[in-house]
């Protein structure tokens, strides 16, 4: 495959959808042989009956990304603006696996690879049951930069007898984990555009790294109804609270909030509500194929449980709903029952999952 690297301006790219889908899983992306298209020939096997011969005299452009099965930092993954467009009808699998090269250790061309890299893209399952073409708009990163709404405090660098602190601590949370694995803090100083934060606990969202959302929640009671106990900046549905953190995790455990994914540890992510948007369903898909998935929505929500089990349940994943036994939400259980409730509803789905997040 004889290619001469350009330099990578970001441009138009030939490809939008798959540049879009691309960008949303691994985050940069850049551009090689930016704006030539590929120069291929397809004809058929003389020798081999029903086969089809690819000659390419020139491939083109190629989009650049981090190998994810390396320890590559210099973008050594090149990806085809071709790759994708066929598929084998019988397997459901694409049939232009030459169509990307990992130029630092030639991790695709290793058994299995391919197919992860594919699903890693597009998500699990077979090529006719995905919802194409993407929606490119729905996929892109969002484009305004969200800040935090002003100057943030640690939770470990407050007293203990700081509202916040004894806030949190009431309701069983650790101090040291909220602030170090979940960057929770406290609001000072807010702007102005954002003063109802001061005082207000700080709960940012971030997707391969950028901040997307944040929340503020009040420290008590909120006074009146025109007082929001939380109050949101950033688009809820372009987002999934503790994302960076769980993608590493050998399961994945949706909830609506963020107190229920505190309870659960690094492995619970929260939608910021009860309904899965495209996006987040298709992050979920393309995150955590070959993994458990739990579902585990407050009580009050079991008519969205099963409609957001279905959605998952397209993409081919090892879905598991979890019913709660009473009426509580998943933050007031303890670590314990939540691992004994999860473990129980994975049997009765028959998948295995590694629980060890949960202690």
């Amino acid at each position: 495959m004889a290619m001469t690297k350009s330099s990578m301006p970001r441009v138009n790219p030939l490809n939008p959808n798959l540049y879009a889908l691309l960008e949303h899983k691994f985050g940069e992306v850049k551009i090689a042989n930016a704006g030539s298209a590929a120069n291929v020939q397809r004809f058929a096997d003389p020798l081999h009956p029903g086969r089809i011969i690819t000659q390419a005299h020139w491939w083109g452009e190629y989009y650049c990304v981090c190998c994810p099965f390396c320890n590559d930092v210099g973008h050594k993954l090149w990806i085809n603006h071709l790759y994708g467009a066929d598929y084998n009808p019988k397997t459901g699998r694409r049939t232009d696996t030459f169509l990307a090269h990992c130029y630092k250790n030639g991790c695709i061309a290793q058994e299995g690879r391919a197919e992860q890299l594919e699903d890693m893209i597009f998500g699990p399952g077979r090529w006719a049951n995905r919802k194409m073409p993407i929606r490119t708009g729905d996929m892109s990163p969002v484009d305004e930069d969200l800040s935090p709404p002003g100057d943030i405090l640690k939770l470990t660098d407050l007293p203990a007898h700081h509202p916040a602190v004894e806030y949190l601590t009431d309701r069983g949370f650790d101090i040291n984990e909220l602030s170090e694995v979940f960057n929770v803090g406290v609001c000072v100083d807010a702007v102005p555009r954002y003063k109802i934060m001061n005082g207000r606990i700080y709960i940012p969202a971030a997707f391969n790294g950028k901040l997307v959302a944040w929340q503020g929640r009040l420290t008590r009671n909120p006074a009146s109804k025109q007082e929001p106990k939380y109050y949101t900046q950033g688009r809820k549905s372009r987002a999934l609270y503790n994302y960076d953190t769980a993608r590493g995790e050998k399961a994945v455990v949706l909830v609506e909030g963020a107190p229920s994914v505190w309870r659960l540890g690094r492995a619970g992510v929260a939608l910021f509500g009860k309904t899965l948007s495209y996006w987040q369903e298709n992050t979920i898909a393309t995150t955590w194929a070959g993994k458990p998935v739990f579902v585990v929505l407050d009580c009050d929500a079991q008519k969205e449980l099963e409609h957001a089990v279905m959605q998952l349940c397209q993409h081919n994943l090892h879905v598991v709903p979890v019913v709660l036994p009473d009426a509580r939400d998943p933050a007031d259980y303890s670590r314990s029952d939540l691992r004994d409730i999860l473990s129980a509803a994975a049997s009765a789905v028959n998948v295995q999952a590694d629980l060890s997040f949960l202690g």
